[in-house]
């Protein structure tokens, strides 16, 4: 489960960074964290569809992922549009994973973001921001020649997938914000990261965000109430760099690992009392998530086993 970063990964992460987050520093310095937050997350869907797919897709792609975001940045807080919104964003993922699994696995975080989460911007706003980091990150993929090798999902597959995701992550969300829960839509996030497209990779996956969201949040803990501000904060920016690292790699536990307390430290500099608030919220919904991955992997095995060909199928998972 511990890895190496794959040779090159280090330079080009490196590399990646500064190309994303100059930008990102610039736009939120002029303009706000909201917009900044905005194109790092937009220009990351367009790398990701991009690395798999033509101009006149990724552009295509891009267009649905903004009028998602102006979507929700216009739902805010309301449980059952938020909930709707969760759905279609799972309508979007099947069409995509046809093509490759998990290239527009963020549309539903999307929602999440600019919906009731941290990004706070009018629709407008939230439209031109999105486009604007797809058309940095469209750019960056073809400058840089970043290619991936397409992963295909199976028609029937990949619209399970769909309506088990969109209905436990919506169910999810519509819980936490009719119960004004805090946080609570990490356990919508957990569903749609860790409930994988290809029935191979779903226990796998569950097993790294369980064990790298735990890890992680024991080092952000620690991290938070032994070191001062500015080295707290150096932490949070190493693992940022290695969460690039090893995104590039394929390691999902190593991305979590360094994922989560990135997220923590960021949220809680310089509050001991928030940091561990945040990291009891963080482990608890990751949890109670992955019970609902758990579930949601349970009843895709049963659904696709009576309706797919084993062909389709390929390795199955032990969940």
């Amino acid at each position: 489960m511990f890895a190496r970063p794959l040779p090159g990964t280090t330079k080009v992460a490196a590399l990646l960074l500064i190309i994303v987050m100059v930008p990102s520093s610039i736009i939120t310095a002029f303009v706000g964290q909201s917009a900044g937050m905005a194109f790092g997350l937009a220009f990351g869907v367009a790398m990701s569809v991009a690395s798999t797919a033509s101009n006149v897709v990724t552009i295509g792609y891009g267009a649905l992922a903004a009028a998602l975001a102006a979507a929700s940045a216009t739902a805010g807080n309301d449980a059952g549009a938020v909930a709707l919104l969760m759905l279609a964003s799972s309508a979007i993922m099947a069409i995509a994973n046809r093509r490759s699994a998990g290239i527009m696995s963020l549309a539903p975080i999307l929602v999440v973001l600019f919906g009731p989460g941290p990004i706070d911007l009018p629709w407008a706003g939230a439209a031109s921001w999105v486009l604007v980091g797809i058309a940095g990150g469209l750019l960056t993929t073809r400058v840089l020649k970043f290619e991936a090798n397409p992963r295909p999902v199976a028609a029937t597959i990949a619209l399970h997938h769909a309506v088990v995701v969109g209905v436990l992550a919506a169910g999810s969300m519509y819980w936490a914000l009719a119960e004004a829960v805090p946080h609570g839509y990490w356990v919508a996030v957990t569903v749609v990261v860790a409930l994988r497209p290809l029935p191979a990779e779903r226990a796998d996956t569950l097993k790294g965000r369980l064990l790298g969201t735990l890890l992680g949040a024991a080092v952000a803990l620690v991290a938070a109430i032994t070191l001062p501000t500015w080295a707290a904060a150096a932490v949070a920016a190493i693992c940022l760099y290695l969460l690039v690292v090893y995104a590039m790699g394929g390691s999902y536990f190593m991305q979590t690992l360094f994922l989560t307390p990135m997220l923590l430290l960021l949220a809680s500099l310089g509050d001991d009392s928030l940091s561990i608030e945040l990291t009891a919220q963080r482990v608890l919904f990751t949890i109670v998530g992955a019970g609902l991955v758990v579930l949601g992997a349970v009843i895709l095995r049963w659904w696709d086993g009576r309706s797919v060909v084993p062909d389709e199928l390929g390795e199955s998972a032990p969940i």
